[in-house]
């Protein structure tokens, strides 16, 4: 899993790429306000392990053009 903060706004976003009970790739991301029970996720589809990597990584250039920072995993 993947997870970005953006504390001058309370922000967070995070992906996790995960394979589903068919054994197809799912990236699903979840966005929202940190310390808030509101929030957004997302499911999306993704043809091999490494297109979901490759999506991440876009994901990761835009979440730092943004302003959010890379939080390393636990």
């Amino acid at each position: 899993m993947r997870r970005w903060i953006q504390a001058d706004k309370a922000r967070y976003y995070q992906a996790l790429l995960v394979k589903d009970l068919f054994g197809e790739w799912t990236l699903i991301t979840a966005w929202g306000g940190l310390g808030s029970q509101r929030g957004r996720i997302r499911s999306t589809a993704v043809a091999s392990y490494e297109a979901g990597l490759e999506q991440i990584g876009e994901i990761d250039k835009r979440r730092k053009s943004h302003g959010y920072r890379s939080i390393p995993p636990a």
